[in-house]
Formats: structure tokens, C-alpha cells, sequence
């Protein structure tokens, strides 16, 4: 049986970028969030995603396509090994590729459903990776390439429309709890506490918010405290000390909850964005 595994590392010569390759078989993703775009393909097996409330199927030569903010997990659909390569693509970057639009609202371009299907630009991103992995690889022709691809991609199956990241749209009470768990995300706070910010009942509150974020406040309130502790990992703070400045219980704790949200340990995602 082959060992489950994933490998995370910076693309140097394409703007840093951040890239995850993984095998899995057992291996299953908590309900989570990326702060960047997420766009992969499927290589092997058939991946089990839930996201926007429904559940999708990434077969190989699928694109996986999620969202930055966007609520998905994912797993074996069928119980056998499952493998993939991911990379992370941040707003601003993606604003940059497609002329800057939406760059004076603070608002973006997204990808239509989270697994599309495509051969032919599943052909290439998977040639993309393979250039990634390549010592050779002349830089202006693959971030090219890169260019060229990801704007395919979104005049093929992008919304279309501008999407927001701003939380327009939401109840009022909704954003004033986002506002709330952000301002608190290194303290211990209560349901009472979160409510009371939102100005409603405890249980009202509870129903308003996980039908408008897609999760309860308390798992809003870990994706909120996993982001600061990438930021911190980033600045190369020891993992002990992040995990007790982001208010996890302890470093076991901490790991148990990173490597369940993004697949990897903190060790290696301070290893990957903190090399020179």
C-alpha cells in the first residue's frame, strides 16, 4: 500500500507561489478555507469535495477550482488513494493577470464551480506542474505560460461578474459577528460573547450565521486563528510559541488542527514559505 504523503514548497520561478502535492487514502480535510485561489488537477483516484452546499466529484484530469474564503473540505470518494496538485494563487496576483480589474473596489474574478471539467487546460496545468518541478525551466516562458492558462481558464468557466470578499450581502448582524471574532481571534470568547456583538439571541444568532458563512462561529473562529497563524509562521515564530499566541491549547493541539485544515504540518508549511 503506498504511503500517504504531501509535499509543499514555493515556486520560485513563478512568483513564489505556493504548490501542494499530496497522495492520499485515509486522509480526510476539515471543513476549511484558503485565503488565496485554489487551483489544482486531479492525477489519480476521485476526490470527495463538499463545498456551497453540495458535493462535488474530482475525477482525474479535473480542475479543482475553489475560491479564496471558500468553505470545501475533501476526501476519498471511494475509499482508495487519491492524488493531486494544488496552487495557490493570491487575489492580487489574480487581479494582475486579468488586467486589474475590480483593483479600486478590492474585489475580484472567481472560477465558477469548485471541479471543472476541461481536458485540454487540465493538460496543461499538469504540464505546468511538471515545469515546476523542472531545473531548466527558462522563468519568462513559464510565468508566460502560467499567464496565459489561468486567463484561459476564466474567460472558459470564470463567474463572469465580480465577486466580493468584503462580506456585502450578509445580514448586518452577520458582519458585525465577523468583525467581532476577527477583533477576537487571539482571546477566548464565548457564544454569549459573539451574539451579544451581533446584537441577537444566542441560538437565533447560531441559525443566522451558519446559514450565511456555510460553518458555525466556532469554526469561523478556528479558520480565523489557522490565518494569523500562517502570518506568524511566515515571520519564522517558533511553532510553540504561535500555537499560544493564536490561543490553541497547546503545540499538539495546534498541529492536529493545521494538518487537518491544509493537509500538512506547521512544520512544513514554515519550512516552505520561510526557505531563501
Amino acid at each position: 500500500m503506498e504511503k500517504e504523503k504531501a509535499k509543499f514548497f514555493r515556486a520560485s520561478k513563478l512568483d513564489d507561489l505556493l504548490v501542494f502535492q499530496a497522495n492520499y487514502r485515509k486522509f480526510r480535510f476539515s471543513r476549511h478555507v484558503h485565503e488565496d485561489f485554489a487551483l489544482g488537477v486531479m492525477l489519480h483516484g476521485v476526490q470527495k469535495i463538499h463545498c456551497r452546499g453540495e458535493c462535488y466529484y474530482a475525477r482525474p484530469g479535473d480542475l479543482i477550482s475553489v475560491n479564496a474564503d471558500e468553505v470545501h473540505d475533501g476526501m476519498s470518494a471511494d475509499g482508495g488513494s487519491y492524488h493531486y496538485a494544488i496552487i495557490y494563487i493570491p487575489e492580487s496576483l489574480l487581479r494582475e493577470m486579468t488586467g486589474g480589474q475590480g483593483k479600486a473596489t478590492g474585489r475580484h474574478q472567481g472560477f465558477l464551480q469548485p471541479v471543472t471539467r476541461d481536458k485540454e487546460l487540465a493538460l496543461e496545468l499538469g504540464s505546468l506542474f511538471s515545469f515546476l518541478g523542472g531545473d531548466k525551466t527558462d522563468e519568462l516562458e513559464l510565468q508566460s505560460f502560467f499567464s496565459i492558462l489561468i486567463r484561459k481558464l476564466l474567460q472558459r468557466h470564470g463567474t463572469g461578474f465580480i465577486l466580493s470578499k468584503s462580506g456585502a450581502g450578509l445580514p448586518e448582524a452577520v458582519n458585525k459577528a465577523v468583525t467581532f471574532i476577527h477583533d477576537m481571534a487571539t482571546q477566548q470568547v464565548t457564544l454569549a460573547d459573539i451574539s451579544a456583538a451581533a446584537g441577537l439571541s444566542r441560538y437565533h444568532f447560531l441559525r443566522l450565521f451558519q446559514a450565511s458563512k456555510g460553518m458555525t462561529p466556532h469554526s469561523y473562529l478556528l479558520q480565523c486563528r489557522l490565518q494569523r497563524a500562517k502570518e506568524s509562521l511566515r515571520q519564522g515564530v517558533p511553532i510553540a510559541d504561535t500555537a499560544f499566541a493564536t490561543c490553541f491549547a497547546d503545540q499538539s493541539h495546534f498541529t492536529k488542527r493545521f494538518k487537518s485544515a491544509f493537509g500538512i504540518t506547521p512544520a512544513q508549511y514554515q519550512k516552505a514559505v520561510c526557505q531563501d
